[in-house]
């Protein structure tokens, strides 16, 4: 039996319907036990015997045994249904944890992975882990038992036939942990080319436009044809050593089946075993080996599961130093979510990879209370970083950001969030309905408070055009949607959140100027009584900011009203100065 301390770990939560479930195999293992004892009763009656316990007649075994095949026939039946309960089970219980550790470790994590690797842990991985539980480890305890008692049974009879028994069950058990080696090697191999394949897949579909745009599909078909012939070597790899190890394992099953028999055949003609003792160990040898072969079958099932569950225990004990998540919270904070307070940012660095050195350096500034504060600067000089800090996603490496009275740590991220509502350069939008995008912004809001916000972001007339108006869904990525149309539905989420903080992090920069000159009127509704962070390039969105901060290589160079810069920075006249030309 294969078993070790991550799939305990991984069956902790499920342990009853585990459980529920091998009891289950284990009484229909034992009633075909039982059947096969009836079976020599019959044989020993045919036979000429006139007794056997309390039967007398083989009239009275029969219906019995008759009525013992129905019963097993329906416990098989619930077997399967509690086979597949137990799946489910297993399958949620590991999505639920998995998900809040993805959850817990936030863009931090997610921006160094490919979808593809995530999606094949959260699919495919857990869908052959829940056949280890599900299928083999009821078949190995039900096994196991069995075969142990019936092997002490036969000892009764014979003991040279039972250290045959012995030997063949000692070799099923072990052979797994034999080859494991070798398979988990091969088996890691596969899963990677696995999460490979998928991934490009991936990237194919939703990068589809741009291929036949580019008339690139055919270099796209040659890529994908590749992955999948390496994914195709790699099963068929890890294919032969399963062939091997299955045929091993059947190999020992028979071998030790048939030697067993012939071993009590020898043993019944040198007279050490009676003629009764004989007919019921060839039975009881029976009984013992078949549910052998089924373990073998269930294994060649359930090991794939297994090769995949130590890069999923790898997943959940990420360690979380890179994200701040309100998931790691016992108990509720008990901060108050109103906010009278700044924004503050005290000398903050902070790096996404040391060796790539620090994205900020000792950043300092403040955002008083229900004003706007601007960032600009050249791509890449920290602005959006300074965003996904407050949002939360990152925590600072040094220095302090305070929001209000509130420190951002691990401890406050909950209340902090709270009162932050954020509009990004690209939203996401949902599979959905537009109505189910906007409610994002409050779950608990009512029909009347969505079509509030869409008509504060300029959406709302857009939405009552459509043939299903807030019920017409968008499409995958809302690919229905024109881009300043997902974006006014972003704002939407916005202004249905209501929160008292509110980021915008190039929210116009895509966008052509009918559209952005909407979006901006929405802006100044929505900046109203709001303590404001706006990440621009374009001076239209930024000339009214209450103080404007220049970026430049994660360092802040100026600040201050746009009119005090362009008297006072040479840096910030340079990129008024592009815009103007």
């Amino acid at each position: 039996m294969f078993i070790n301390k991550c799939l305990l770990r991984f069956a902790r939560d499920c342990r009853g319907p585990i459980a529920r479930l091998c009891s289950i195999e284990l009484l229909s293992v034992a009633l075909a036990t039982l059947i096969s004892l009836l079976i020599a009763f019959l044989v020993q009656m045919l036979l000429g015997k006139t007794r056997i316990l309390c039967f007398t007649s083989v009239w009275e075994i029969i219906p019995i045994i008759f009525v013992l095949v129905v019963i097993r026939a329906s416990i098989v039946k619930q077997k399967n249904v509690a086979s597949a309960k137990c799946g489910i089970k297993v399958k949620d219980s590991l999505r639920v944890q998995m998900l809040n550790k993805l959850f817990a470790l936030g863009p931090a994590y997610t921006a160094t992975k490919r979808t593809g690797n995530i999606g094949t842990m959260f699919v495919s991985k857990i869908e052959w882990l829940k056949n280890y539980y599900s299928i083999y480890a009821p078949a190995a305890v039900a096994t196991f038992v069995n075969s142990l008692l019936l092997i002490i049974v036969i000892a009764c009879f014979d003991v040279p036939t039972a250290l045959v028994c012995v030997v063949a069950f000692v070799g099923l058990f072990f052979c797994p942990m034999t080859f494991y080696k070798i398979m988990k090697e091969r088996g890691d191999a596969e899963w990677e080319a696995n999460s490979q394949y998928y991934s490009d897949c991936l990237d194919s579909i939703q990068g589809l436009t741009t291929l036949k745009a580019f008339n690139a599909d055919e270099k796209q078909r040659q890529k994908m044809h590749c992955a999948g012939e390496n994914l195709r070597q790699k099963v068929m790899s890890l294919l032969k050593i399963t062939m091997i190890e299955t045929g091993v394992l059947e190999f020992l099953v028979r071998l030790g089946s048939a030697a067993s028999i012939v071993v009590a055949v020898s043993r019944f003609l040198d007279g050490y075993i009676e003629p009764d003792g004989l007919i019921y160990t060839l039975f009881l040898v029976t009984a013992c080996f078949v549910p052998m072969l089924t373990l073998s079958n269930s294994w060649h099932i359930g090991y794939k599961g297994v090769t995949g569950a130590y890069s999923l225990r790898a997943f959940l004990d990420e360690p979380q130093k890179r994200s701040l998540n309100s998931a790691d919270i016992g108990e509720q904070s008990a901060f108050s979510a109103e906010f009278t307070g700044s924004i503050v940012f005290d000398h903050v660095s902070f790096s996404y990879d040391k060796n790539e050195g620090d994205v900020l350096k000792n950043v300092s500034f403040e955002i008083p209370n229900k004003s706007m504060m601007a960032l600009v600067g050249a791509s890449g000089s920290g602005k959006s970083t300074i965003a996904h800090l407050l949002a939360g996603f990152y925590p600072a490496e040094s220095g302090v950001i305070r929001v209000g009275n509130m420190e951002l740590t691990r401890e406050n991220i909950s209340p902090i969030r709270d009162l932050i509502s954020a509009v990004w350069q690209d939203n996401h939008i949902f599979y959905g309905t537009v109505y189910d995008n906007i409610l994002i912004g409050k779950p608990e809001a009512t029909m009347d408070e969505v079509i509030a916000a869409a008509k504060e972001s300029n959406i709302h007339d857009f939405i009552q055009s459509l043939p299903e108006g807030y019920n017409t869904l968008l499409g995958e990525q809302g690919v229905r949607f024109s881009g300043g149309e997902r974006q006014r539905i972003a704002l939407a989420r916005a202004f249905l959140r209501d929160a008292p903080v509110v980021i915008f992090d190039e929210a116009t920069s895509s966008l052509d100027r009918r559209n952005e000159i909407e979006i901006q009127k929405s802006l100044k509704m929505l900046r109203e009584e709001k303590t404001v962070l706006v990440i621009a390039h374009r001076l239209e969105t930024i000339r009214d900011a209450d103080r404007i901060c220049i970026m430049d290589a994660g360092e802040v160079k100026a600040c201050g009203t746009h009119e005090e810069l362009l008297h006072s920075s040479a840096l910030y006249n340079r990129l008024v100065g592009y815009q103007l030309a």
